[in-house]
């Protein structure tokens, strides 16, 4: 079950060169877009030949058959969103111009999902100047720019909420990323060079992916018409049409899936049958909550943003009041050049999350300084286990100049008056925010009603696998359930069998002073420092597994005080003046591997039963598929990084419960999945 580790390769940046107002791949010697019109080009071949105003209008849909991660389900009628997925994002003009009619047109869909791959993608200023041809489109090209993430290899999701949008920007080739994507494709907008200019993008197994994505109603259209795509799309099962190309193109190709396979109930051991699931996209309908810290009020937003109903169940007498209940929090992560699962977990996470949430605070008006701030954080290389990563992650590339910045002991005195012995570097997008004002935030939605003072004492499974329905207490009833309840999933003989783990930590309050109320963005070591928040800086936090004291020590305090004097000896000097010290002694849920449990609920009895197999090494024969419980998920685990992780939590929950495109690669999910330790127990013979 071990990821392979091996180096991350940087992201190669678009070469342009402009002829008038095109631009002009130098990799591939082909145009972006139509040197005639490309917005017009655009709106024929994609839109127009998608025949997509009729379909958001009307979204009178049949019975068909959907597919995702080579398992077929049964589609829903009236859908919650529309996904369309692109192979070349280019300078962005499909995504406007699609974003535009959606805009326009009076929508029987909830929410729109757009999709796109870019090998080489166009640096930000590239991407300003591209868009700078189109003013039409400055509503969303503004935001678009804004959110634009630096050129990190991954998944990117964008928001555009107040438009009911979603952009998910995967770097990379196509057939990788599409063979890393799970969820429902509804329209293929089949971009990119020409086939001439870039045959390998246009091979089978990038069809074979459009084909494993698709359902009955899935359609596609592109400029091309040459015969090793309309080949390749056929043998992959489209129906393949030619038809009229755009201005002196004679003819392009478009049509849709044609979906016979059957539903398989059986793969092999090396497809990994137990992380299986499957998507079908869903009409929003009502889901609980369990728990109101950080992770189930994210959780709560994401789906409020899809239409759903929610309601959050709290046992305390506020949200936000436990482990989400500290004063100030860091949303941060350690760059590393290693490609790991858990590397590229927190990674995104930590896009997702600083994008999301200067989202959801400027979107409620709240000023940046007050409650919340994203203007950098620093990482001290501490140790010289810590300057080497640094230096490599530097000399590598991988994370380039606007993600992060090298400062010198000199620049941290004159930039940012700290006094230190120490290098280090500034992660440009992370910072500090205060989560129970962040909790109470996410909520501040009319599709979700928080209960607190309402503990959940029952959760029972009353309907079938495929209109599933769940009952809290004895009373409610859901579509689904989300566990985001930390050690209270122990209290349910469904969720019981989590291997969690109590991390005690503890934080120190220290008055702010004159000479302290410069620091500006938070100071991460082998501890952390915040900004100055209501008169005081938080200072932490100690890492105490098998201690469950819940009482403030005063050796934690000076544990807490002995990292910044070993880093930041005058600002501490500034700061410490021997007084009695408070705080505040908090718990992390955490499991074994360091990374959260995110997604379906495994059903501990029949995966037991049919994969027992794995124990006894016999392999030959094919395993069930996918034996979760259906609708009911979890997201819990997360540590001392709940603020950068859950946001991208609660998008992969959201994306499992309405058959939307997941945020991040298959390898990543099976990394998190809540079976990964019940198949390794039933691999090492512990069941």
């Amino acid at each position: 079950m071990t990821q392979p580790d091996h180096p991350q390769q940087p992201v190669q940046n678009a070469k342009i060169q402009w002829q008038d107002d095109t631009p002009i791949s130098t990799e591939y010697g082909d145009v972006y877009f139509s040197k005639d019109n490309g917005v017009e080009e655009t709106r024929y071949v994609f839109l127009q030949n998608n025949h997509l105003q009729s379909r958001w209008r009307s979204n009178s849909s049949s019975n068909s058959i959907y597919s995702g991660n080579s398992i077929y389900s049964n589609y829903s009628k009236n859908p919650a969103s529309f996904t369309i997925a692109e192979t070349g994002f280019g300078t962005g003009l499909n995504f406007l111009c699609a974003a535009q009619l959606w805009r326009q047109v009076n929508r029987a869909f909830e929410h729109l999902h757009f999709v796109s791959v870019e090998k080489f993608p166009l640096t930000r200023q590239q991407l300003h100047d591209a868009l700078a041809l189109h003013p039409e489109f400055s509503w969303i090209a503004k935001p678009l720019l804004q959110h634009y993430p630096p050129l990190v290899k991954g998944t990117h999701r964008l928001y555009f909420h107040e438009h009911r949008i979603s952009l998910t920007l995967m770097f990379g080739d196509a057939h990788t990323c599409f063979q890393s994507l799970n969820g429902v494709v509804d329209a293929w907008f089949l971009d990119g060079f020409a086939p001439s200019k870039n045959p390998d993008m246009w091979q089978p197994q990038l069809f074979t992916q459009l084909a494993r994505l698709s359902h009955g109603q899935t359609s596609f259209s592109t400029f091309t018409a040459a015969g090793v795509v309309k080949r390749g799309l056929q043998e992959a099962g489209f129906h393949v049409n030619k038809v009229p190309g755009y201005g002196r193109k004679r003819d392009m190709l478009a049509g849709h899936f044609n979906c016979g396979q059957e539903k398989p109930t059986h793969l092999p051991h090396h497809e990994k049958p137990w992380f299986q699931f499957h998507y079908k996209t869903q009409p929003h309908g009502k889901v609980a909550i369990v728990g109101a810290g950080i992770a189930g009020c994210s959780a709560a937003r994401s789906l409020a943003h899809r239409g759903w109903q929610l309601d959050v169940y709290e046992t305390q007498d506020s949200i936000a009041s436990l482990g989400s209940g500290n004063p100030s929090g860091v949303t941060f992560v350690k760059p590393s050049i290693h490609d790991t699962a858990q590397n590229r977990y927190y990674q995104s996470a930590y896009f997702n999350a600083t994008r999301a949430i200067r989202n959801l605070f400027e979107h409620h008006n709240m000023a940046e300084g007050e409650h919340w701030g994203l203007n950098g954080v620093i990482r001290l290389a501490y140790s010289e286990k810590e300057a080497a990563e640094q230096e490599a992650l530097l000399a590598s590339g991988v994370w380039p100049a606007d993600a992060v910045q090298p400062l010198t002991t000199a620049q941290l005195e004159q930039e940012y008056n700290l006094t230190t012995a120490c290098n280090g570097l500034l992660l440009k997008h992370g910072g500090w925010l205060n989560p129970p004002i962040y909790c109470q935030t996410l909520v501040q939605h009319p599709n979700i009603q928080v209960h607190t003072h309402r503990p959940v004492t029952n959760i029972q499974f009353t309907g079938t696998y495929e209109t599933p329905f769940w009952q809290i207490n004895d009373k409610e009833e859901y579509d689904a359930v989300v566990l985001a309840c930390a050690f209270d999933c122990a209290e349910f003989e469904l969720s019981q069998h989590f291997p969690l783990r109590s991390i005690r930590g503890q934080i120190t309050y220290l008055p702010a002073t004159e000479d302290s109320r410069h620091l500006a963005v938070p100071v991460n070591y082998d501890g952390y420092i915040n900004p100055a928040h209501n008169g005081f800086h938080c200072v932490g936090a100690t890492f105490t597994p098998k201690c469950n004291d819940s009482n403030e020590l005063e050796e934690d305090h000076q544990w807490n005080l002995n990292q910044l004097r070993g880093v930041l000896p005058k600002l501490a000097q500034q700061l410490d003046d021997n007084q009695t010290h408070q705080g505040r002694v908090g718990f992390r849920c955490q499991t074994p591997d360091y990374l959260p449990i995110v997604g379906p609920a495994p059903d501990m009895e029949k995966c037991n039963t049919d994969y027992a197999p794995l124990g006894k090494g016999f392999l030959r024969n094919p395993f069930p598929i996918n034996n979760s419980l259906p609708g009911l998920f979890l997201s819990i685990g997360h540590g001392s990084r709940g603020i950068t992780s859950t946001h991208l939590a609660a998008e992969i929950l959201a994306s499992y419960i309405c058959g939307d495109p997941q945020p991040i690669d298959q390898d990543v999910l099976e990394a998190i999945h809540p079976a990964r330790f019940l198949i390794r127990n039933i691999i090492r013979r512990k069941c």
